[in-house]
This record gives structure tokens, sequence and C-alpha cells, in this order.
């Protein structure tokens, strides 16, 4: 074999192995390793952990402090107490009531809860959740008051403030309101239950018991 011959093959031997390192090199860029590959397909397969579920429920905590003022499991909607229909709310646009103590503070979920029938004790509610305690201060503090105090619900400390909005048509209808506060309760002072009642007037003739008692009674029996 002549020189020039040599000279050839060598060339041809070192541009095979610059092209084969060439290649690997590709392979070894686009293909991560063992550990890598089987943690991407372990975070493609694997679904949310129950924690991260639970965070995203806006109700989980009212469901957790309120289990009988409202609905239970998943859904936003179901029976309250006294077989109220509750519909979760989001957003104070949502409620039916424009009350202004409302409708200025946000809130950061809630319930409205009302019965549909007018019998005996057919009072609609609801359980409000603001972003902390002073919001939950400052629009209770919105409310009107023609009587307010404090008192115990169950060991718990709440706070009251009731009114009445005489019908303008009559004097034998009216509406009852009552507010309640949980200052000093970690587990609830950031809610407030909103309780009303259209009812009788309990004067002039109108029969007894009034919407006022009945609000009364009502927070009266409901246990926490």
């Amino acid at each position: 074999m002549s020189g020039l011959q040599r000279l050839g093959w060598v060339v041809l031997a070192a541009l095979v192995v610059v092209l084969v390192t060439v290649v690997l090199a590709l392979v070894v860029v686009v293909l991560p390793d063992g550990d890598e590959d089987e943690g991407a397909i372990g975070a493609v397969v694997t679904g949310p952990s129950s924690a991260v579920a639970e965070a995203t429920d806006s109700f989980l905590a009212s469901r957790r402090v309120f289990p009988t003022l409202v609905p239970q499991g998943a859904g936003i909607e179901g029976q309250g107490y006294r077989g109220a229909n509750c519909v979760g709310v989001r957003q104070v646009s949502e409620l039916e009531w424009k009350e202004p103590a409302l409708q200025w503070n946000p809130i950061s979920a809630g319930w409205q809860c009302e019965r549909v029938d007018n019998g005996l004790g057919a009072v609609s509610y609801l359980v409000l959740e603001y972003a902390n305690s002073a919001q939950a201060r400052s629009a209770m503090d919105a409310f009107p008051a023609a009587v307010r105090f404090g008192a115990e619900k169950d060991g718990v400390p709440v706070t009251v403030r009731r009114w009445v909005v005489p019908d303008p048509a009559t004097s034998r209808v009216q509406t009852a309101h009552q507010v309640i506060g949980f200052p000093g309760d970690p587990d609830r002072d950031n809610y407030l239950v909103v309780v009303s009642r259209r009812g009788s007037s309990g004067t002039g003739g109108a029969p007894r018991p009034s919407a006022q008692d009945e609000v009364i009674a009502w927070w009266a029996e409901v246990p926490l």
C-alpha cells in the first residue's frame, strides 16, 4: 500500500471517530438519566393530593365550624338547619339581601340559606366568612342595632345585634333581623351569622309569636 493510500485510510478513520463522538454527545443531551425520567413520569401520572384538593374548597372551613348550619359534603348547594335551602356564595353581590353593611364589606365565602315555606320558625340566615376578624367586626359594627349585647352560645362568646323593620303597608307585619359575631373564638372570629324572618309584628291583633320572637327562639335552639 502506497503512502497516499495509508493517509487516506487514516483520515477516513478519524472522520468515523469524530462522527460517532458527535452522535453519542447528542444522545446524552437529549435523553435525561434514569432518575430524572422516572421523576417526570411520576409527576405526570400522580394526581393532586387530598390536601391540595381541600385547599381549593372555599367552603371547607365554614363546613367544619358550623356543621349544623351549612351543608356538608363537597357541593355548594344543600340543606341547612331545619331544612333551609342553602347555596354557597363567593361575593356579596350574589346575596339577595342588599343591606349596605353587607355590600360594603367583601367576604371570602358564605352561605345563603332560606326556608321556602312560611311555617312557624321559617327563618332565613346567612353564614358569612371574612378574611380576618377585623373585617368581620367592621361589618358587624355597620349593622343597625336597636338592641346589642354580649352572651355565650354553647360555651362560645358571642355578640348580638337585633332590630326590626316594620312593613310600611301594614302594622301587622315586620321583618326581624339578628346578627351574631364571635369575638374571642379563634375558630369563628372571622364569621358572622345573620338571621332574618318576615312575619307577624305581634301587635295590633297580629298573631303571636312575632317575627322577632321566632328569630330569638331560632338562635336559642340552634346548636353550634
